[in-house]
């Protein structure tokens, strides 16, 4: 007796004991807001277009007389706990049956619902299936248990912790092809949280549900546990508000026009008719909509303008999971290769010879020994490659191909295999994959760009946008010369860190004794200089000798050294005309690397917008004698500032001091202080006339000059 009550108070511990429904998405969302104002804007323009489309498209299904054809979503449930076996396969089944229930007004509780509703009751004919193959086409389950040491996770940032490995959850897959669903402990009595379209980044993309929330069995708890915790959730993930139009008063609204006017949410499961301030006559509000707070026995349906705005999401934000092969079984047949991916050339590439880099994989029954790997740029010739080796079915191998050539310009790089193990393929619908490169000659020192051009960006230039999200663009807005510079939108991105590469051509320092950088900039920032802020937008300057393998940092600038306006601009950032700073930077010291290209890295952190604009590159000329001896120093005789200026940073350099004819030091400098143009400078004029003695101290010698000082 005494180990079973032990037994029920541990299950009481575990297991919380709910209070009303919380929802995360709004409150979430309103921090985005916060933090970014400009989302307000484009969150306002965003429901703008919904409301037109989902009137279309109402308008289209009223004047065809048709229903919604059914369509079915992909969906990968992510079991995120410190003991992932709790969730059990059979609770994400009864998840997903409750899903297809009511998303198909279908529901076995529908008597229940109130006649007054019953003639707007929607079917948005959306089914889900769990996931029945990867995103690297390998079965699965669609079930994928991550054991995590957190105990919970934070509603912050949409749980973007849940989301990512490195915070203790686990990554998303594909959210272009799959409805991810992470189930975890959420922190604050939340029961979920979702992402709306077009807010977080592709990687972040789709639902976060407690797991005392999900399914109908296990570990779900009355009164959560009919699975409409998952249902309310994904009327987020396509574009539903809640119901009450997330404000206390009757001026708001959810957008959709067959909803009745809420005050605000709606709580346990109340007896109908429900009234309040915004609705006081019969039938009241509808309190038994999915998108209420209600109790899961309470929520019973969909109205048809909801099911409307979800398709027209679906048709408009979401459409590439129509096309998803995720809920397709593999059939696995006897000789199937396949390429996978083409690494390499992707992008663009630095030499017109390459080697193409393509994965095979078997995706075939029998063990895969032999196949023939094909591939040609653009229409041109078709190259064949004998690749042997041993992969059993699902197994991969990265294969480097022979030799190849491009010209300037765009190109497709197509990969096919053929005769696996020496006979017809079973399938020849999978073979193949692509590759976009682009190749361009180097570009011709000295060079100028300033982004007035018709093309972006110009020939020659790349942007890496890393996360998909916002990036380097040309804009008319703002320019130091000319009516065009380029931007980075920080203000409006929702990230914290995000890294966006704009790169220039490719240049030959050959022969070249000097080569700078000079650009201008223009920044602002969000926050204010004096407040506590410990993160800001950076801009940094890289150069890279191959081709972005590794990278030379030159240049880094963020806070108060990068912005050119001081006073903190909560709007977007426009400069005027003299808020712009002209920045050099020396590349002399990666001369000796070869053919390079600058590389300018935008690093976000949700301040506001930087500007480039007039990018040149300089080279000068170097003195013959220090090109011969690798040290000059003068003028001599010197009458005011005398320069030590050497060919390269010198090793080892300790200090420099200058000494009279009596052995007294009159000044000194470490070699650490060398500028960038590897020179040292020292102001003379106030020193009396004669002979003085520069003594360039290093670790393990002197050397010693004697120069002349004369007014």
């Amino acid at each position: 007796m005494r180990n079973f009550t032990l037994f029920i108070l541990a299950l009481l511990y575990v297991l919380p004991t709910w209070a009303q429904r919380q929802c995360g998405t709004e409150v979430a969302m309103q921090e985005l807001i916060a933090s970014n104002p400009a989302f307000q804007k484009i969150r306002e323009r965003k429901e703008a277009h919904l409301q037109e489309m989902t009137r279309l498209a109402k308008q289209n299904k009223a004047l065809s007389k048709t229903t919604y054809s059914t369509v079915t979503i992909p969906v990968v449930v992510h079991i995120v706990l410190r003991n992932p076996a709790q969730v059990t396969d059979a609770q994400v089944m009864s998840q997903i049956a409750a899903l297809n229930a009511d998303y198909a007004a279908a529901n076995s509780d529908l008597s229940s619902l109130p006649n007054a509703w019953k003639g707007v009751m929607g079917n948005p004919a959306i089914q889900f299936c769990l996931a029945q193959r990867t995103p690297d086409g390998n079965p699965t389950t669609g079930i994928d248990r991550v054991t995590t040491t957190r105990t919970s996770f934070s509603i912050s940032s949409a749980a973007s912790a849940v989301k990512h490995t490195t915070t203790g959850g686990i990554e998303a897959w594909d959210s272009e092809n799959y409805l991810n669903i992470w189930v975890c402990t959420l922190a604050d009595n939340y029961l979920g949280i979702a992402t709306f379209p077009d807010t977080y980044s592709a990687a972040e993309q789709g639902v976060v549900v407690h797991y005392t929330a999900f399914g109908t069995s296990g570990t779900a708890r009355s009164p959560y546990n009919k699975g409409r915790t998952t249902v309310h959730e994904i009327g987020h993930y396509f574009s539903l508000r809640h119901i009450w139009g997330d404000e206390n008063n009757c001026a708001a609204d959810d957008g959709i026009d067959d909803t009745p006017l809420q005050a605000t949410a709606t709580y346990d499961c109340p007896s109908f008719p429900l009234k309040d301030k915004c609705t006081v006559d019969s039938p009241g509000v509808m309190f038994n909509n999915y998108m209420d707070y209600t109790d899961d026995a309470c929520m019973l349906l969909f109205t048809s303008d909801q099911a409307d705005r979800m398709r027209t999401t679906l048709n408009e934000d979401r459409a590439s999971l129509l096309n998803s092969s995720g809920c397709i079984p593999l059939n696995l047949l006897n000789n199937d290769a396949l390429i996978m991916e083409v690494l390499y050339p992707a992008g663009q590439i630095c030499e017109s010879s390459f080697s193409p880099s393509v994965v095979i994989k078997n995706q075939g029954l029998n063990t895969l020994t032999s196949a023939q790997i094909n591939y040609q740029s653009d229409n041109g010739e078709v190259k064949t490659y004998s690749w042997t080796g041993s992969l059993t079915a699902l197994r991969t191998d990265t294969v480097q191909l022979t030799s190849s050539s491009t010209t300037e310009g765009a190109h497709l790089l197509r990969a096919y295999t053929s005769l696996p193990n020496g006979v017809t393929d079973a399938d020849v619908t999978n073979d193949t994959a692509w590759a976009a490169f682009t190749y361009y000659a180097d570009g011709s020192l000295p060079y100028e760009e300033g982004f007035e051009g018709n093309i972006f960006p110009p020939n020659g230039w790349e942007i890496k946008n890393y996360d998909g999200s916002y990036t380097w663009e040309v804009t008319e807005s703002a320019a130091k010369s000319g009516t065009r510079s380029i931007v980075m939108r920080n203000l409006v991105y929702n990230a914290n860190d995000a890294i966006d590469d704009i790169l220039t051509p490719t240049f030959d320092p050959t022969g070249k004794d000097s080569v700078f950088l000079f650009f201008d900039v223009a920044a602002a920032a969000y926050s204010s200089l004096d407040g506590n802020n410990t993160i800001w937008d950076s801009l940094q300057v890289f150069t890279t000798s191959d081709c972005g393998v590794t990278l030379d940092s030159l240049y880094k600038k963020g806070g108060a050294d990068l912005l050119t306006r001081k006073t903190a601009v909560l709007t977007e950032y426009v400069p005027t005309a003299t808020e712009w700073r002209r920045d050099s930077v020396n590349l002399t010291p990666i001369i000796k690397k070869g053919r390079f290209r600058v590389v300018f890295r935008n690093i976000s952190n949700a301040e506001n917008n930087i500007y480039l604009d007039n990018i040149n590159l300089v080279t000068r000329s170097t003195l013959p004698y220090l090109k011969e001896k690798g040290l000059v120093i003068g003028p001599v005789p010197v009458t005011s500032q005398l320069f030590i200026t050497f060919l390269e940073p010198p090793a080892n350099l300790q200090y420099i001091a200058i000494y009279n004819t009596l052995g007294q030091m009159v000044t000194k400098q470490r070699g650490s202080s060398i500028n960038s143009s590897n020179r040292f400078i020292f102001d003379l004029v106030n020193e009396p006339n004669g002979i003085y003695f520069v003594k360039l101290i290093y670790s393990n010698k002197v050397k010693t000059i004697k120069i002349t000082k004369v007014n």
